[in-house]
């Protein structure tokens, strides 16, 4: 529906429902909002701000508040720095420090149509054509290798190098000859590729203290761990139908606890292949993420011994 809205949820015990304040921003931006991220997406400062695409626009907005004398009375504003209106319908986008820059993110988003868009900032960069491509898939940048790591209509998943991208030819040029390809530009090039045998709903790439950086795919029937070169660091078969996934820490060295749901209604916690927690919800999870809400609350729900109180 193009609404966009910034919680806060602090709950003062155990069982409280949603509070009216607990709602610190609903703004309508008109038009279906695809993705949100926040990163350093302005020129000239190191603070953070909100990126937003649509399906024909990317908008980056900043986010301030003023306090009031009483907590309701506290406002939050948005303020559109700039967009970018897209040639290609979107789909997805992610972001990070491409090419080892210091200091700002990089925005890098995929058209329906296999393009990879990458803006700096204020600018429009540059624009590659996937090889191969048929249908969209999920979309994510490994920083220690500088490489965009998605999974193809092949079924495989598919690492392509930054300083690759931004060489190979221009997707302007797609359609010319390929005598005109070789003088425009190199060919793009797959740095890796791996064979997974299904469609992919997600990929993750974490890199903890205790852990060397890992690229994790959530399949239709299987949880793929890989090292950052493509090869297989573990894999796990599931008897259910995932619904979204999350690798969020490492509590011990050399492992990393993934939050797995699904459409049974369930919530399951992996410590690498084996099976920590689980936990029935009321519903189908579309997404899952780690926060600190109120510690106070966290205490009430958590005995002293379990795993999450150490994350």
């Amino acid at each position: 529906m193009g609404y966009l809205r910034i919680f806060s949820p602090h709950p003062a015990k155990t069982g409280d429902g949603a509070q009216a304040e607990d709602l610190l921003l609903e703004v309508d931006l008109r038009d279906p909002v695809l993705q949100v991220e926040v990163g350093k997406f302005v020129s000239g400062t190191e603070m953070l701000h909100l990126a937003v695409l649509h399906s024909r626009k990317l908008c980056v907005y900043s986010v301030s508040g003023t306090l009031g004398n009483v907590e309701h009375g506290n406002q939050y504003q948005m303020k559109l720095m700039y967009e970018h209106n897209l040639q290609r319908t979107a789909c997805n986008m992610t972001y990070g420090s491409f090419g080892g820059i210091k200091g700002r993110d990089l925005i890098c988003i995929q058209s329906m149509d296999g393009m990879l868009m990458v803006f700096e900032q204020e600018s429009y960069a540059f624009g590659r054509f996937l090889p191969g491509f048929l249908l969209p898939g999920p979309l994510a940048y490994s920083s220690r290798t500088d490489s965009f790591i998605t999974v193809s209509s092949c079924r495989q998943v598919e690492s392509y190098k930054y300083q690759v991208l931004a060489f190979a030819t221009d997707a302007d040029k797609r359609q010319e000859t390929e005598q005109q390809k070789l003088g425009s530009g190199k060919r793009l090039v797959v740095d890796w590729t791996l064979n997974i045998g299904e469609q992919a709903l997600d990929i993750c790439i974490v890199s903890f203290n205790q852990s060397a950086s890992s690229v994790f795919v959530l399949g239709e029937r299987n949880f793929f761990c890989l090292k950052d070169n493509g090869q297989i660091r573990f894999m796990k078969k599931l008897d259910w139908s995932p619904s979204c996934f999350l690798p969020y820490c490492s509590v011990s060295e050399g492992t990393i606890n993934t939050l797995i749901a699904n459409h049974n209604n369930m919530l399951h916690i992996y410590q690498d292949v084996t099976l920590k927690w689980a936990t029935q919800l009321p519903h189908i999870p579309v997404a899952v993420r780690v926060g600190c809400l109120q510690f106070s609350l966290w205490k009430d729900l958590l005995p002293r011994s379990s795993t999450l109180e150490k994350c």
